[in-house]
């Protein structure tokens, strides 16, 4: 019978093979969310607080805009039109 360690994700999760190949996924897909917000900037505030962080076993893009909210997913302008959001979050997935 075979038995498989408690640990075993952890173990596999710090191989430096595995925290290479999570980081280089992560790249490609920050790299598509930068394309949507660099194409939709208004103000460049997004895309100045686009952030990627990598840490040891794993990595995050984050968009950190007070706005982001609004933005991504669209809202209502002043005037009541809506405005639609760029969805730049779902393209990063």
């Amino acid at each position: 019978m075979a038995t498989v360690k408690p640990n075993t994700d952890s173990v596999v999760a710090h191989l430096r093979g595995v925290r290479d190949a999570v980081a280089d996924e992560l790249d490609h897909r920050a790299d598509r969310v930068r394309a949507v917000v660099e194409a939709h900037r208004h103000t460049g505030a997004l895309a100045a607080h686009t952030k990627v962080r990598t840490n040891r076993t794993d990595s995050t893009v984050t968009l950190e805009d007070p706005a982001v909210f609004a933005i991504n997913y669209g809202h209502l302008a002043p005037n009541g039109r809506w405005v639609p959001g760029i969805h730049a979050i779902e393209t990063g997935l």
